[in-house]
């Protein structure tokens, strides 16, 4: 038994890096226990083990040894010594695997698809299993067992049992901020600065990027000859598109660069309501909104502005924003509901009357402002009125 103890400390401590002096401590804090229990071992004799020849020796207060319990007590010695390894040796593993991946938060690796458990994804990650939530997944993710996966360690958890200690998203934000820096060697060097990101995952994602060398073209180097940095990426989040824009310290010119590819004419600031009020030509109105109202909702999380869109010649009400006909838009405008805002807090039957619709159109122009109103707020900012 002694022989066999030593050569299997030395083999978890070679092969599975957990400490010999762990496991020695640990076994004889055990077997002190047990023999206690079992051959009635004084309180003032503890087990020391030699971690050279794996004898197990009784030890007084004073340091002396002592000849041991009138017990089998090595019959016990080695029963209690596997079942105290092997406690041990997973409690070691579970804290090693965790302390390896805590530095990996924020982090893209990649493992392979192990199961499926109620539409989550269980992914083998070396020599631990993560978990890649349905929520965490993209619109058009479609795996199969034994496929690889990439994905962000969004957290790492003290091991529990019957809880994956790593959960995995393709959906967070830094998702796109690690695959850039994974594709551009320019900003994984600090030559071109991520300075905000805004992402609807699966759909659009806006970058902007700046750099302190004038020199450096921060966009180009990002998007790279005939897009090929930028269309590795969108391959990778399954057609995900990434708009790369330019980042100023000025937040006219920042604003208008958020919006692109539409051109604005005229950006205005109120600062008491956290408003850009940005005027825009007819042509370019809806390249400003965007599809189902991205490009403007995304520009608002990049700036942290509440932005809202004018057209120049000043035709039309904001309830354009909605995406309605502009007969419908003056309508509303002359009922009195010129503003998003007032919209969304109109009473079904009230606006019905007024329009000449049924209930269910007006509850459904009611909620459409609403969304717009809760859709186009900046990150962390508390909700303001818009025209």
């Amino acid at each position: 038994m002694k022989k066999e103890l030593v050569a299997l400390l030395d083999y978890w401590e070679k092969n599975k890096g957990v400490s010999k002096e762990f496991l020695i401590s640990s076994l004889e804090e055990g077997l002190s226990a047990v023999y206690r229990k079992k051959a009635l071992l004084e309180e003032n004799i503890s087990v020391k083990i030699d971690p050279e020849t794996g004898d197990i020796n009784f030890i007084d207060e004073q340091g002396n040894q002592v000849p041991p319990p009138s017990f089998p007590w090595e019959r016990i010695a080695a029963q209690t010594a596997k079942q105290i390894l092997i406690q041990k040796i997973r409690e070691a593993e579970k804290a090693a695997i965790y302390n390896e991946f805590k530095k990996l938060e924020n982090t893209i690796v990649t493992g392979r698809v192990e199961r499926f458990e109620t539409g989550n994804i269980v992914v083998a990650i070396g020599r631990t299993e993560g978990l890649l939530p349905q929520k965490h997944l993209l619109p058009h993710d479609r795996f199969h067992v034994g496929d690889p996966v990439r994905g962000l360690i969004l957290e790492v958890r003290k091991p529990n049992k019957g809880v994956y200690p790593i959960i995995m998203s393709r959906t967070a934000t830094d998702v796109v901020r690690m695959l850039l820096m994974d594709e551009i060697p320019e900003i994984r060097d600090g030559l071109v600065v991520i300075k905000a990101i805004a992402r609807f995952p699966g759909d659009l994602t806006k970058v902007a990027v700046d750099s302190s060398d004038s020199r450096i073209d921060p966009v180009g180097t990002c998007i790279g000859d005939k897009a090929s940095r930028i269309k590795n990426i969108t391959k990778e989040l399954g057609g995900e598109k990434i708009e790369v824009v330019r980042w100023y310290p000025d937040p006219e010119k920042f604003t208008a660069s958020a919006l692109l590819p539409a051109v604005c004419e005229r950006v205005v600031f109120d600062r008491a309501k956290n408003e850009a009020m940005v005027w825009v030509n007819r042509e370019q109105l809806f390249v400003a909104i965007g599809k189902k109202g991205q490009n403007v909702r995304l520009a608002c999380k990049l700036t942290g502005w509440n932005i809202i869109i004018n057209r120049s010649e000043g035709e039309g009400p904001a309830t354009l924003l909605l995406g309605i006909s502009e007969e419908l838009a003056e309508r509303l405008s002359k009922a009195g509901y010129e503003t998003i805002k007032s919209l969304s807090e109109a009473d079904n039957k009230n606006l019905s009357k007024k329009l000449n619709i049924s209930e269910d159109e007006a509850k459904e122009l009611i909620e459409r402002a609403v969304r717009h109103m809760q859709d186009t707020q900046p990150d962390g900012k508390s909700n303001t009125s818009e025209n």
